[in-house]
């Protein structure tokens, strides 16, 4: 996959990169993936988010705060109580995605599949 965008024989960055890389900072917290991933289940309150995180209110309050700045993020208040809840569903695919990655074992290097098989036949 091409990142660049080639005109007139120049490399022009991608649409989006930027807006992606200000995404990744955002999510570059693991209190605040863990949120997401808890938000991409269902819509809770601070309360319930703090209860099931152990973190503190404020901590809690603090990263919902970046979140929703963020727009990954919505707070919906009825009555006292106010609900959090995903913007989009696509951020909690990202996270799901991530954590699928990590959990992975590590590829050896590029190419070494098609080499071994190369080598083999």
């Amino acid at each position: 996959m091409c990142l660049c965008i080639w005109f007139d024989g120049r490399v022009h960055k991608e649409e989006g990169l930027e807006r992606a890389a200000e995404l990744f900072k955002v999510l570059g917290h693991e209190s605040r993936l863990w949120l997401v991933r808890l938000l991409g289940d269902e819509a809770m309150s601070v309360g319930a988010l703090t209860e099931a995180t152990g973190m503190s209110q404020p901590l809690v309050s603090q990263h919902l705060k970046t979140l929703r700045q963020a727009g990954l993020v919505s707070s919906m208040r009825q009555g006292k109580a106010v609900t959090y809840a995903l913007t989009d569903d696509h951020v909690a695919h990202v996270v799901a995605d991530a954590l699928v990655h990590v959990n992975e074992p590590p590829p050896g290097p590029r190419g070494a599949d098609e080499e071994r098989r190369n080598h083999h036949d």
